[in-house]
């Protein structure tokens, strides 16, 4: 089954950036409950391994809006109110698993298939067309750990970026030894630069065309 994207895009890293800077401004007893931290990463799963999702660009991936679902930041982990599981098989790109935070607990199917437990989908069988680069990467040395937004590929020691249309994969480059002489360059400037741009860049996910 082939999923089809509504006009809804990827939710905004900077509004994200924005507001969680905005929140760290505030006191200690004005960020209660609130807090900042890593997030739950989308899993890839790519020739009997199973990668983080540390970027795309030129494409939407799967969002709660696309099933008609909004999701909400229930956890300090998880801003965007849910995540992925995909697989390369075949050499396409499909969407096996999906979790939501719903925000009025409206569990709608995806795919024919109803959640488990709440906003837990599993066993699904989704084509997605995306058009684009994914990048993916595995191998986390856990001193490159920054406590804000996702884990930059500079944090990995294997890092490959896979290009698709229409989900159908046309190359696979692997970049590792690239990013290795760059390890560690993301939390360097997260920790010393500017703190908007800081926040901003740890919760976006999307890279620019190389």
């Amino acid at each position: 089954m082939q999923v089809g994207f509504s006009e809804d895009r990827h939710p905004s890293s900077t509004g994200i950036g924005n507001r969680l800077y905005l929140q760290r401004k505030k006191s200690p007893a004005q960020r209660k409950g609130q807090s900042m931290t890593a997030q739950i990463d989308d899993k890839v799963l790519f020739e009997g391994e199973t990668y983080s999702l540390v970027g795309f660009t030129g494409g939407d991936l799967v969002t709660a809006e696309q099933f008609g679902m909004k999701g909400v930041g229930a956890i300090t982990s998880c801003w965007r109110g849910y995540y992925a599981t995909y697989e390369i098989a075949d050499d396409l790109l499909y969407l096996r698993e999906f979790f939501v935070f719903e925000e009025n607990k409206n569990y709608l199917p995806i795919g024919g298939v109803l959640p488990k437990g709440g906003g837990s989908y599993s066993d699904l069988d989704l084509l997605i067309p995306f058009t684009g680069k994914i990048r993916i990467a595995k191998d986390f040395f856990r001193d490159c750990y920054v406590h804000m937004g996702f884990q930059h590929a500079t944090a990995y020691a294997t890092v490959v970026d896979l290009t698709l249309k229409d989900g159908q994969v046309l190359a696979v480059q692997d970049r590792s030894e690239e990013f290795a002489a760059r390890r560690g360059e993301f939390k360097k400037r997260f920790e010393s630069g500017d703190p908007v741009q800081g926040i901003v860049e740890a919760f976006s996910l999307e890279f620019d065309p190389e």
